[in-house]
């Protein structure tokens, strides 16, 4: 494996003379007077780097963001399909120039196409990013490429830098005291995140470093024996993938922390071209045997969560739905669901309070650290038994009138909460309030009604194209996104018999209560 060199302009302005590992020691000679733990050597580049972290700090904070993680996405529970992505994982990371720490290669139950690593060896691919490669060469770059970015410590590099360590936090612009009320810990996680609506955003490595990963990536799945030019097959693949969904701040994915320009795929053609395959390694999965790995995973929105169905959020596994005024902005989070609007002075919260049906002890619970308004109003909400309670709180955008109402059904106890600045309380409280009275049992037609989109794998008949096939599997895909997916081009003949990719809209069926988790 070669190592990554001082980029041309780096050795001029050295005029040649000065050997890398001597310049990057006198840059951490030159700094460490700065608030920093010391040099550690690089295991990519063997230069000595200034670090604010020892090895075993990383992993710690590494491990700490891991849990965050599967709290705040949650992973893919597939046995079969966490034993492959886990296996690819290990094969690559074998090769890897750093194989002093553990890998964990994980599936996150993500809709948006991502792959990101933390500190310390932990990986993931999203489920999303799985529906997107044709080959496992492909998906071995994509994964050889994160292992990259941990070999070469980069998001160590990037907190010598003055940038988070941990790259990832939920961003959203939902006023924070309302969100402190529905849980502290979210208020606080979207406080510190920044003003992107409803999004999940990642930090983003600097264009030297996203080029390492990419060669690094590249020279771990050759040395593992798959095709290192694949890489640029999957970026052109994003790219496509990318134009066809337009840009929106919303999205979270590969193409915002890792944007496949023209040059980055020409750059990874380059390079991969200059790499050869190890012939000492197991061969490839054939297109029908990788394939085969993804049959069935869940495309898009998971219903077990909840669902946005046009104004409305249903949650077809806890049986419960509310109206949304229409042109609000919302997010499902696995601790609440959220909407406000387009201002985000006004907002509306759902989360699970607490289980049973004693409304007071919830009552009590909140007063104990909030201070509400009087004695709380008994009242019917949709037939059911509700408390309601006032207070006010100071916000990002001035102090706040809350509305908080809890809801019991089914044995657990809604806390719906609607916020508006002081000065517009009266004006918006028709609106809070039926909002709330919203709040509703789901009929078993509703239910019935709630579809999930699954990957499925059909084989192409004679003479068809992407279209009959299409309409033939009631395909939930267009044309191009289909096309997409099978890398292919949207008028192409198929070849009979060739496996497509398809989403099938089937019926969701939820999961017995003891299966499910007591979240929105």
């Amino acid at each position: 494996m070669r190592k990554i060199d001082l980029d041309a302009g780096q050795r001029k302005a050295w005029g040649g003379k000065v050997s890398q590992t001597a310049i990057a020691g006198l840059m951490c000679f030159a700094i460490l007077s700065g608030p920093i733990f010391g040099c550690a050597r690089n295991p990519v580049t063997g230069r000595p780097e200034p670090v604010f972290t020892t090895e075993r700090g990383e992993i710690s904070q590494g491990h700490e963001a891991a849990k965050y993680v599967e709290e705040e996405f949650g992973l893919v529970k597939d046995a079969d399909l966490e034993a492959y992505v886990n296996q690819l994982g290990q094969r690559l990371a074998i090769h890897s120039p750093r194989t002093n720490i553990k890998y964990h290669f994980y599936v996150v139950d993500m809709i948006e196409p991502n792959a990101f690593a933390l500190p310390g060896g932990h990986i993931y691919v999203s489920r999303g990013l799985l529906a997107l490669p044709n080959s496992e060469a492909e998906l071995a770059a994509v994964i050889g490429h994160e292992i990259g970015h941990v070999a070469a410590r980069h998001a160590v590099q990037r907190q010598t830098a003055s940038t988070p360590l941990i790259p990832l936090q939920i961003a959203s612009a939902v006023g924070g005291a309302a969100t402190a009320i529905v849980s502290p810990r979210l208020g606080q996680i979207v406080r510190d995140a920044g003003q992107l609506p409803g999004a999940f955003a990642l930090a983003a490595y600097s264009r030297e470093q996203e080029q390492q990963a990419d060669e690094l990536g590249q020279q771990i799945a050759a040395d593992a024996g798959y095709d290192p030019v694949a890489l640029a097959g999957f970026l052109h693949t994003l790219a496509l993938e990318e134009k066809l969904s337009g840009e929106s701040s919303q999205r979270t994915s590969f193409f915002r922390t890792h944007p496949p320009s023209p040059r980055r795929i020409a750059d990874a053609e380059k390079y991969g071209r200059d790499l050869t395959p190890a012939k000492n390694q197991p061969p490839a999965l054939s297109r029908r045997a990788f394939l085969q790995n993804f049959d069935g995973i869940l495309v898009g929105e998971d219903p077990a969560s909840g669902v946005f169905l046009d104004d409305e959020f249903i949650h077809p596994a806890l049986g419960i739905g509310f109206s949304i005024p229409p042109t609000w902005k919302r997010i499902n989070t696995p601790e609440a669901v959220i909407a406000q609007d387009q201002d985000g002075h006004t907002q509306v919260n759902l989360m699970i309070s607490g289980r049973g049906s004693d409304l007071m002890r919830e009552f009590i619970a909140l007063k104990k650290t909030v201070s509400l308004e009087g004695p709380p109003q008994s009242l019917k909400i949709s037939g059911l038994d509700a408390l309601q309670a006032m207070t006010e709180r100071k916000g990002r955008n001035g102090n706040m009138k809350i509305l908080i109402t809890w809801i019991a059904y089914d044995n657990l106890i809604y806390r719906m909460i609607g916020a508006t600045k002081v000065n517009d309380f009266e004006s918006q409280r028709a609106l809070l309030e039926e909002t709330t009275q919203s709040f509703h049992r789901l009929s078993q037609e509703q239910r019935d009604s709630v579809v999930e989109k699954r990957l499925r794998l059909v084989s192409a008949q004679p003479a068809e194209t992407l279209e009959t096939l299409g309409e033939r599997n009631q395909n939930a895909w267009g044309i191009k996104q289909t096309a997409i997916v099978n890398a292919m081009h949207p008028q192409s003949k198929i070849q009979p018999g060739r496996l497509i990719k398809i989403a099938r809209p089937e019926k969701y069926v939820p999961k017995t209560k003891s299966e499910e988790p007591d979240e929105l």
